[in-house]
């Protein structure tokens, strides 16, 4: 093709870049959104809790805690931690004043796929991996049909792991994508483990060997360990397991497979609750005889929660 050819052919394609240049110029750009309406309606994902690698920080956080979506959309609950959660909304049936209560009132899904704001009562059921003896889902879908802001939490956690949903009306412009709240999820989620591992080294310089604190938890994250998990102690001491390094209401146990007291039953604490949910609050053990105990929390014993206690005469 010769150059003169190839010329005619481009002519086209320059006036219609120039008059196109022109009316962007005449009109101005309009600044572009992260969402728009669209008939058609999405699914945004929402992950619930955060654990560290060795499962020993257990985040109480929905990630992102606050979302803007449209009517019709959905919103996907993805379990992200070993640690039991729910999606609540509402007032529950029975107050969460009792271990009792709170599994009644978890274990049981209310409400359908369809989010009804004027519910007394909405709960997913348990978010979390198989778990022996509790009914769990991996994923909880919850349809959006009106507009409005409503406020979701953990009922095992408290108010404190909640997650704001604003409902917008379709065409209504949305301030995040997706991708936007993927990298909060990230950041948030360093953040919470940093915390978790903090809470940890604090804890522990203020244990012992004949102080033992059970887990330890702030409005954050949840330390999933005895502190110290090992100790070393002469026969005749006694060692004191406390719960008064949590803030909230999370049942520990301290459950002895092996050593055997009064009567020849084995050696358990029983649930333990900080005073905040009504206790008891600590348990404690004179260690008479020599040899190595090993211990576990039984609610938590698969996230690593166990210890021992080496005896010598």
């Amino acid at each position: 093709m010769s150059p003169s050819s190839r010329a005619r052919l481009r002519a086209p394609a320059v006036v219609a870049t120039a008059l196109l240049t022109l009316l962007i110029g005449l009109l101005g750009t309009a600044p572009a959104q992260a969402g728009t309406g669209s008939a058609a309606a999405r699914t945004w994902n929402v992950l619930v809790g955060e654990q560290s690698k060795d499962m020993a920080i257990q985040g109480m956080r929905f990630l992102p805690g606050e979302i803007w979506i449209h009517q019709a959309d959905s919103i996907r609950f993805v379990s992200n931690s070993a640690e039991l959660h729910t999606v609540s909304y509402g007032k529950p049936p029975l107050p969460p004043t009792s271990i009792a209560n709170l599994e009644a009132d978890a274990f049981k899904p209310v409400g359908g796929p369809l989010f009804d704001p004027k519910a007394r009562w909405t709960n997913s059921g348990v978010i979390a991996p198989p778990t022996p003896g509790v009914p769990t889902v991996r994923t909880y879908q919850l349809k959006f049909a009106e507009s409005g802001t409503f406020t979701f939490y953990c009922i095992l956690h408290g108010q404190m792991m909640n997650i704001v949903v604003h409902v917008r009306h379709q065409g209504a412009p949305l301030p995040h994508s997706q991708a936007y709240y993927d990298r909060r999820a990230h950041a948030e989620s360093r953040h919470i483990i940093r915390d978790g591992y903090a809470l940890m080294h604090e804890t522990m310089e203020r244990a012992s060997a004949t102080h033992v604190f059970v887990g330890a938890m702030d409005d954050t994250a949840m330390v999933m360990r005895f502190m110290p998990s090992l100790d070393h102690i002469r026969a005749g001491t006694t060692v004191t397991f406390d719960m008064s390094a949590n803030q909230g209401v999370v049942p520990h146990t301290v459950t002895f497979a092996k050593l055997t007291g009064p009567g020849g039953k084995h050696v358990d604490s029983g649930t333990l609750l900080p005073k905040a949910g009504g206790g008891p609050d600590h348990f404690t053990w004179t260690f008479g005889k020599a040899g190595t105990w090993h211990y576990i929390c039984e609610f938590h014993d698969d996230m690593g929660m166990v210890g021992d206690i080496a005896v010598r005469s």
